[in-house]
């Protein structure tokens, strides 16, 4: 029979397990990059609901149900508490334990396993390889005299270790073998490459809460108000320190710029916390002080094995609740209290046998069936996304999310790739963040560069348009309009094509200028372009070649059809009226000539002999 106190303190102590579901997302958000930061914070909601239902279904009665032979539940599938307010209180506390085992592995595969993998490893995690193991090392919990094979040996770990944290742990490994590294974790050459959290402040501020929330996880395994609970804390609370203080000075001596490593001493409080929490209830202050070293010496060392063995653990959940697990559960057995080796009548030697054993079947059992699942799974259904989803970020790829730092990120590299800012879209700004007060500026800055980026392509076609054209007729120069024609030449000589052109000059221009100025003069130059632009075709060429002495480019034209274009375009003239004399009629004179495959000297030559020829016969006239 339970008092009321002792289910007040399993299910506040429940509640406070919770709070690791929200500090693993916050810890493994902070230590991935800000393109896969929706898709670890989705995945730990949603491993947690996921695991509740598996626990609800099927886990809790293969955990804690009636034993068949020490190897598995039988009974309480489909849990129901209407006859039993206890069980509803340790369901609650068990199904949050079932959710930390579940949410391990999501920080090991991080950055490149699909969405769909992830869940269904929880799932296989939480409705059957946890709740199997835990019913051999903690199946008496509920039902009496319903223990499994290792705790009907003796084997202890009072909140976890090997239990929850390794079971969770060599589920990740399996995932990290199968599914491979990062692109760019490691080198041509073996190498490992650093990869940066996006955000470190976020990941401190996740291992603050799983650090409150462990105090609930170990000492809310009493599952009663004992006055054991405080020297629980205490033991968890020193280990975790201890643990924490060796990541931070082994990572100032051994670490590649010898510094103090901001994951080294996050990673070295959680393997203390892992640590300790399988002996919290039997060992002393001392014992705790030792575990929580050992664990900060184990996590690190661990994450430069895998590294040596090219395995990519995003966040170090392998090394952390892996090892340190193994490490603590070990320890339990060398540094519990004489007093309850007596009391389970154990040898030390014995005790140490068991743990290791148990720590074995751990192993073997999590990882060899999830590794062969996995396998067969990703032969048939690969567990990792594409190279394009995992370059663009699985925020996106996976959930069409996106980030102001990945899209500012984005931005950047593609005014970079396409060396100009035309396609640099605005941001939108996550308004009172810093991130977004960059993002302002950012936008700020980017608007400035277009502005200033068309101003330049203004003058630069500007400048190209005065380099190619004449400055008052606007029409090609005599050095633009004699390539043009140059270029027609060849492609009528190797083409066998026509080409045709038509030089032409006004007759008595002179006179214009003198009688009625220069400006009337001008005005005749302009008109006379504009008149003659709307009667060519539109793949001929006009361009000013002298003072006022134009040149029309025919291309495959015959000399007849030449010369009847020619005439069109002296008679529009003719009948031209102008401003400055209603009444005075202005002329011209050209001469027409087909290619014969001569060049362009010679053309023009011929052309300008015509024109010439047409004046000696009166002006007005067009010769061929």
């Amino acid at each position: 029979m339970k008092d009321i106190a002792d289910y007040l303190w399993v299910v506040i102590s429940a509640m406070i397990v919770f709070l690791m579901q929200p500090g693993f997302m916050a810890l493994e958000t902070g230590l991935t990059r800000a393109k896969n930061s929706i898709n670890v914070a989705i995945k730990n909601m949603s491993d947690f609901i996921l695991s509740v239902a598996a626990f609800w279904f099927v886990g809790f009665g293969l955990m804690f149900g009636e034993s068949f032979h020490g190897i598995v539940g039988s009974s309480d599938y489909f849990v129901n508490f209407e006859q039993d307010d206890w069980k509803a209180a340790f369901f609650l506390f068990q199904v949050v334990f079932a959710g930390t085992a579940a949410t391990i592995d999501s920080g090991a595969v991080a950055e490149r396993a699909k969405f769909s993998t992830y869940l269904l490893m929880s799932f296989i995690t939480s409705a059957f390889i946890y709740p199997i193991f835990g019913h051999w090392a903690w199946g008496g919990y509920f039902y009496a005299d319903n223990a499994g094979w290792l705790q009907q040996l003796g084997f202890l770990d009072f909140a976890g270790s090997t239990v929850v944290h390794s079971i969770g742990a060599w589920v990740g490994l399996s995932g990290v073998i199968i599914i491979g590294p990062r692109l760019g974790r490691f080198g041509k050459d073996g190498k490992a490459n650093k990869i940066r959290g996006h955000n470190l402040v976020f990941a401190y501020f996740g291992v603050f809460i799983l650090f409150f929330a462990w105090f609930g996880f170990n000492a809310g395994s009493t599952l009663a108000a004992t006055t054991k609970i405080a020297d629980i804390i205490a033991n968890t609370l020193i280990s975790a320190s201890f643990g924490g203080l060796t990541g931070l000075f082994v990572s100032w001596k051994f670490s590649k710029n010898q510094l103090p490593e901001p994951e080294s001493i996050i990673n070295g409080i959680l393997g203390g916390l892992v640590g300790i929490t399988a002996g919290c209830y039997y060992v002393s202050e001392v014992g705790a002080l030792v575990i929580g070293i050992v664990s900060g010496l184990v996590v690190y060392f661990g994450t430069l094995l895998l590294e040596k063995l090219k395995l990519d653990d995003v966040v170090g959940a392998i090394p952390v609740h892996g090892f340190a697990g193994v490490w603590g559960t070990i320890a339990t057995g060398i540094f519990i209290q004489e007093s309850y080796l007596l009391e389970f009548g154990m040898t030390r030697s014995n005790q140490i046998m068991i743990q290791i054993l148990g720590v074995t079947a751990a192993f073997v059992w999590s990882f060899g069936v999830s590794f062969i699942l996995m396998t067969i799974i990703n032969k048939f259904f690969p567990m990792r996304v594409s190279s394009s989803y995992e370059e663009i970020g699985l925020n996106i790829a996976e959930h069409g999310a996106s980030t102001s730092i990945f899209e500012l990120s984005n931005s950047v590299r593609n005014i970079i790739e396409h060396k100009n800012f035309k396609n640099a879209e605005k941001i939108e700004v996550e308004f009172g963040t810093e991130i977004g007060e960059l993002t302002d500026y950012f936008n700020s800055m980017v608007n400035d560069l277009k502005e200033k980026e068309e101003m330049a392509e203004e003058a630069l076609q500007s400048l190209h348009h005065m380099a190619v054209t004449d400055g008052l007729t606007q029409i090609l120069n005599r050095k633009n309009v004699t390539d043009a024609l140059e270029k027609e030449i060849n492609i009528a000589i190797n083409y066998e094509k026509k080409l045709s052109i038509l030089l032409f000059d006004i007759d008595f221009f002179k006179k214009v200028n003198d009688q009625f100025g220069h400006l009337a003069g001008d005005q005749v130059l302009v008109d006379i372009v504009k008149n003659v632009s709307n009667t060519i075709r539109k793949t001929d060429y006009f361009g000013r070649y002298g003072g006022e002495e134009f040149l029309v480019i025919m291309p495959k034209t015959d000399l007849e059809t030449a010369y009847i274009f020619a005439n069109m375009i002296r008679e529009k003239i003719e009948k031209m009226i102008w401003d400055f004399s209603k009444g005075y009629t202005i002329t011209v004179s050209g001469g027409v000539v087909e290619n014969a495959g001569e060049d362009l000297n010679k053309m023009i030559s011929r052309a300008d002999s015509l024109l010439y020829c047409a004046k000696e016969k009166g002006r007005n006239k067009i010769v061929k």
